[in-house]
């Protein structure tokens, strides 16, 4: 076999290397004691999506989502996201993202913007499961504080076909968030003094969702999920760390932000109401 045929197989086995040892680091973190003893909010999340065939292999994506505070009476909305992504298939294995989305948050009176490029690896595992491995980035304005760029890796565990009973597919995912920038953080030594003034690089972020898609109709999907989101400190460097207390002012700097999500998502697929894709050209 020559080099040519191979390089493909040894940048796949890379990409499912790195991305299963880093989700398997998160994991660990999600069943620690530490976790598991931290206080979580609970959210709502509702959300729109529309999507299109451009060409054979272009596709567009449009949607909307609103996260609602469960323990406010009434409800009161965290924040309104706003998205557009294009998505390229190269292959049945292999998908290219690019998309940008907008969040408003109503009670900080801002809205954050972020561009985001992804790439998409899908493996057969048997005859009935895939695995879907996936690397994204992303670079965010000034509205958003905490970083100023992140590296998202994410792994999927589904099955190859919809399961008869109510036509649902179930799937799992596990996601790693690396941020990069971002306002400072003061950090103090035990004996008080001041250490540094740095943004706290760093794998900080995990979100464990189990999903389930349901096909109502051929243009017409439901997904009903629950997201566990946990913060936490994986970094050797003290001056790396989130949640960190302040002691000049007695306040923690940048708390952890753990969720229990729970949501609902409906999607609705135009290609079921064309006779052909959308761009008079296909590529």
């Amino acid at each position: 076999m020559s080099r040519a045929a191979t390089y493909p197989q040894k940048t796949i086995t890379a990409m499912t290397y790195f991305v299963n040892r880093l989700l398997g680091i998160g994991f660990i973190l999600l069943l620690s004691t530490q976790l598991t003893q931290a206080q979580y909010e609970l959210r709502i999340w509702n959300s729109f999506g529309v999507s299109a065939p451009l060409t054979d292999k272009l596709s567009a994506r449009v949607s909307y989502m609103r996260s609602f505070r469960f323990s406010e009476e009434p409800f009161e909305t965290s924040f309104n996201w706003y998205s557009i992504r294009l998505s390229y298939n190269f292959n049945r294995d292999w998908n290219f993202s690019l998309g940008s989305a907008w969040m408003n948050l109503p009670n900080a009176n801002r809205t954050t913007f972020r561009v985001t490029a992804e790439t998409t690896h899908r493996m057969k595992l048997d005859r009935r499961f895939v695995l879907r491995n996936s690397l994204q980035i992303e670079t965010h304005n000034d509205q958003e504080s905490r970083f100023d760029q992140r590296i998202i890796a994410s792994s999927r565990l589904g099955l190859r076909k919809r399961l008869d009973l109510l036509k649902v597919a179930p799937s799992l995912t596990y996601s790693l968030f690396y941020n990069i920038g971002g306002n400072e953080i003061r950090y103090f030594n035990s004996a008080g003094e001041p250490l540094a003034r740095k943004s706290a690089n760093g794998l900080h972020r995990g979100r464990m969702m189990a999903n389930f898609n349901f096909k109502l109709s051929p243009p017409l999907r439901l997904s009903v999920f629950y997201i566990n989101q946990h913060e936490f400190n994986l970094v050797l460097s003290q001056t790396n760390k989130i949640n960190v207390l302040n002691l000049n002012t007695g306040r923690i700097q940048r708390p952890f932000n753990n969720q229990h999500i729970v949501g609902i998502s409906l999607s609705y697929q135009l290609s079921h109401l064309l006779d052909d894709h959308i761009l008079p050209i296909n590529f």
